[in-house]
């Protein structure tokens, strides 16, 4: 790129801090430290609590097309006359409509897309505790009978209304330039929900290294085990609960980081199930995530649903940590099992327990997955490398 460009960038965050909101500012701090002019503009799902009933029924409609904020942003993008507009998350506050507002100027849109919200209500396909792909290539009117979103009918109803009136005005084809996903296989699926596969462009997110002098190993001489996550049914952390139970190490510890709707449902079974090994430490800061990973024996992930990439195991890499994780969606594309870490199926509870009780009784095959876990890091996920594929990509739409 000849010179900076100044690229604004648009995010919805949501109620829970999550991989997207790390990733929006990962990408924010990355193209500042390039010499590119970033402005971001955001909103947060925390707003929506102090509306009245009359505004939340008024969203319901704004979801799928917000004439509102059509107008507040054509009107900063002519003040900003950016180069482009990169949206990461528009849903539920800002809706499609700013792709319109940026396409009226003549100014190229990029969509981020974390998850599969343009072709499932919920946006994981995943639905009673299992995969579920009934939608994909279809009107996902059928996610309306099974309440697939925050399981209310209603408010599937308006998820809805979002995806089939932009497919209907055909946003997706005619007002973005390209997509972003951070996996080979989301764009897979992205492509099956209906996306013009040519558009979609893969780069995988990067992790800025930890404080080198901390990186060498951090092994505690008790095992210790940790999620870092949202607590959500999705995430899986019931299965790993039911796992650790079967495992029977009392002397072992198992440690649980982040927040989200099912924390008083796992706590609840803690509690019933007497694991006094188990602690919930709730949100932690980016530094104190990365400390408990050195600490830590293994990193586990063990999501029921496709997930988009896996940020965490790249966080756990860059801490010369191994992962045991699920076989499902990009995470596989992830893990080389028994050199950087462990594939397991999704809810075979046993296997869990197996491998969480080889990984503590094996440390020193533990410090050479670390290694190589940290050298895979090293190779794929630094943040020259995604640099350079983001580049690649604006200046394609650029020339566009």
């Amino acid at each position: 790129m000849d010179k900076p460009l100044h690229i604004v960038m648009l995010h919805n965050r949501y109620q829970y801090v999550g991989g997207e909101d790390v990733s929006t500012d990962a990408d924010v701090e990355l193209l500042r430290n390039y010499g590119h002019r970033v402005t971001l503009i955001e909103v947060h799902n925390d707003i929506i609590k102090s509306y009245s009933q009359f505004a939340k029924l008024q969203l319901f409609a704004e979801t799928a097309w917000n004439f509102k904020v059509y107008r507040e942003m054509r009107s900063q993008f002519q003040e900003l006359k950016p180069d482009l507009v990169h949206v990461q998350n528009f849903f539920p506050l800002f809706s499609p409509s700013v792709h319109a507002a940026a396409k009226s100027l003549n100014i190229p849109t990029i969509q981020h897309l974390h998850n599969f919200r343009l072709g499932c209500l919920n946006g994981y396909l995943f639905r009673d505790g299992k995969i579920c792909e009934i939608c994909v290539g279809k009107n996902p009117w059928q996610g309306i009978t099974y309440g697939c979103y925050r399981d209310s009918p209603i408010a599937s109803l308006a998820v809805w209304a979002m995806i089939t009136i932009n497919r209907w005005r055909r946003t997706w084809w005619q007002d973005v330039d390209a997509f972003i996903t951070p996996s080979q296989f989301s764009a897979q699926k992205l492509s099956e929900i209906g996306l013009i596969r040519e558009r979609i462009y893969t780069i995988n997110p990067y992790i800025n290294p930890p404080n080198q002098e901390n990186v060498s190993s951090h092994l505690s001489t008790t095992p210790n085990f940790l999620f870092v996550g949202r607590l959500s049914s999705e995430k899986g952390v019931i299965t790993l609960l039911k796992a650790w139970m079967e495992l029977n190490m009392p002397e072992w510890l198992l440690n649980i980081v982040g927040d989200g709707a099912e924390k008083s449902n796992l706590q609840k079974f803690v509690n019933d199930a007497g694991l006094k090994n188990v602690q919930f430490l709730g949100y932690l800061s980016s530094s104190q995530v990365t400390s408990a990973m050195q600490l830590a024996t293994v990193i586990v992930v063990p999501s029921q649903w496709y997930e988009t990439f896996g940020r965490v195991i790249v966080e756990a890499f860059a801490c010369s940590k191994p992962v045991i994780t699920s076989d499902l969606g990009a995470l596989s594309e992830l893990i080389t099992s028994e050199h950087n870490g462990f594939l397991v199926p999704c809810d075979h509870v046993s296997m869990w327990a197996e491998k969480l009780r080889w990984c503590g009784t094996h440390p020193e095959e533990m410090r050479i997955m670390g290694n190589n876990a940290f050298e895979t890091y090293q190779t794929l996920y630094t943040s020259s490398a995604n640099y350079q594929k983001l580049m690649a990509i604006y200046e394609r739409v650029l020339r566009h």
